[in-house]
């Protein structure tokens, strides 16, 4: 069994597989380092108790707490190897990046997630977390760009630290459009706001490539936003899909 993680920016997913698919995902953010230190280690410790892990396989981009994972996981899983996967590189996979090092891990990884999920189709994927990004594969592994947007949370954060007349509103996940209180208007603005420009993206997208596209959405937020693209497929997590075509196509 392989223990597969995704060490994103501001929360760490992980799960359990056996080369071919994803069982349950687990996540965990890094807000308070010492509360995720000790539920880290609760549920490797839990993992090694009930599987045999064979390998260890992480995508990161979070430089700063890679040595805090790699020391848990060695003290815990001893003996076994753990390969931090660094390289952009996949047979048939083609970036329109013309230094394909400079393309995010995440997103490298998010694409070879959707190609082995939906291999006859051209993808956009969405990633909605700290950064919110949106890449174009076609179904030949063929990369043709995309776009880096702010994430909802540092927008909506960056816009209630910095207007002295809104002060901290905490959001309420109404999807009502239009707000009645300082409070809805915000929240109307994280959920509508933000739904409302990537569907836009997205039909433009569509419009001037003249391709059929399947839309997936991940991340460590997107779940927030399901109900805002019921024609989206969500996946928790792609880049550990990602991971497992990695080590079926690489081993």
């Amino acid at each position: 069994m392989y223990l597969l993680i995704d060490c994103g920016n501001s929360s760490l997913k992980f799960t359990i597989s056996n080369g071919s698919y994803i069982e349950e995902v687990h996540s965990m953010d890094y807000s308070n380092l010492k509360v995720f230190k000790s539920n880290f280690k609760s549920k490797i410790n839990h993992i090694r108790l009930r599987n045999f892990v064979t390998y260890v396989y992480i995508v990161s981009v979070n430089r700063e707490i890679e040595p805090l994972i790699e020391s848990i996981l060695k003290s815990l899983l001893k003996g076994i190897k753990v390969k931090f996967l660094k390289k952009r590189v996949f047979k048939n996979f083609k970036s329109s990046y013309e230094k394909i090092n400079t393309l995010g891990l995440d997103r490298f990884f998010n694409c070879l997630g959707g190609n082995y999920l939906y291999p006859k189709s051209n993808l956009i994927i969405i990633d909605m977390g700290t950064a919110t990004t949106i890449d174009i594969l076609e179904k030949n592994l063929s990369h043709k760009g995309g776009l880096i947007l702010p994430g909802a949370l540092i927008a909506h954060y960056s816009l209630i630290m910095n207007t002295s007349m809104i002060n901290k509103k905490n959001i309420l996940l109404d999807k009502k459009l239009i707000g009645a209180s300082t409070s809805e208007c915000l929240s109307s603005g994280f959920l509508n706001g933000q739904s409302e420009m990537i569907k836009g993206i997205v039909r433009e997208i569509k419009k001037t490539s003249q391709l059929k596209f399947k839309v997936l959405i991940t991340g460590g937020i997107s779940n927030i936003f399901i109900e805002q693209f019921k024609d989206y497929k969500y996946h928790s997590s792609l880049v550990l899909n990602g991971i497992i075509n990695f080590i079926k196509k690489t081993n």
